[in-house]
């Protein structure tokens, strides 16, 4: 946790958060039990890992404001204005590419399911964030190449004070790096997420567990093609004094 706040990093009740390295660059709140090991205090900052790579490209609108509905097909990259919700009972195959959300949310909720393989999912616009839904089904993984390469879920920066949610009790493959740079990653899932991913990685303005979500950051690096985006490899390694 980059955050000076002298409870920077929070655990309440019988939650856990275990690591090889917990660090704070402010304090920490909770009992030894809420965390193995217990968190390092006054920890150094770290910059921001991926603040130099470039957002793709926003596209003319390829749908507005679409709607799928009970039904089973393929999407295709481009930018969906007003964003894109998949409700009912739609199974949704998303193409290799990148997919914009313009002023307006992904919304996947039901017994819908979304999956996709070398995609790249950016969300553009205060309006833009994802819900996916308690019985809803996600599996993604990020693309191996070009300006997403190695990230699956990239929030606007220009944006604030926007939450993105996971309640999806069947999303074990979020395979890639989420990046909300100003967004807040709530995660209210009754089932594990993204153990299933050789790695996930987050780079969020604020992470939120709530009732009990199990969430796993693998870091399986040498078995996905997916890339480790610079600067995430490594960003928990040990603090040591060196001569």
């Amino acid at each position: 946790s980059n955050s000076s706040h002298p409870n920077g990093i929070k655990a309440y009740d019988s939650s856990i958060m275990s690591a090889n390295l917990i660090c704070s660059a402010g304090g920490k709140y909770g009992s030894k039990g809420n965390f193995s090991p217990d968190p390092l205090v006054d920890c150094p900052h770290f910059s921001d890992p991926l603040e130099g790579r470039p957002a793709p490209a926003v596209s003319p609108c390829a749908a507005n404001s679409l709607v799928v509905n009970n039904q089973t097909l393929d999407l295709w990259p481009g930018t969906y204005c007003g964003g894109l919700t998949i409700t009912g009972s739609s199974v949704v195959k998303l193409k290799p590419g990148i997919y914009v959300m313009k002023d307006g949310p992904l919304i996947v909720d039901m017994t819908a399911s979304m999956e996709g393989v070398g995609v790249g999912i950016y969300f553009s616009g205060q309006k833009s964030s994802f819900l996916f839904d308690r019985d809803s089904t996600i599996s993604l993984t990020a693309p191996t190449d070009g300006v997403m390469a190695g990230i699956l879920l990239f929030g606007d920066r220009s944006q604030s004070s926007v939450t993105y949610t996971i309640q999806s009790d069947h999303a074990r493959q979020l395979l890639g790096t989420i990046y909300l740079p100003n967004g807040e990653l709530s995660v209210d899932a009754g089932q594990p997420i993204a153990d299933q991913s050789a790695y996930t990685a987050i780079v969020a303005r604020k992470i939120r567990g709530r009732s009990g979500p199990t969430v796993t950051l693998n870091t399986r690096y040498e078995q996905t093609e997916v890339p480790v985006p610079t600067g995430i490899r490594g960003v928990g390694q040990g603090i040591a004094l060196v001569k």
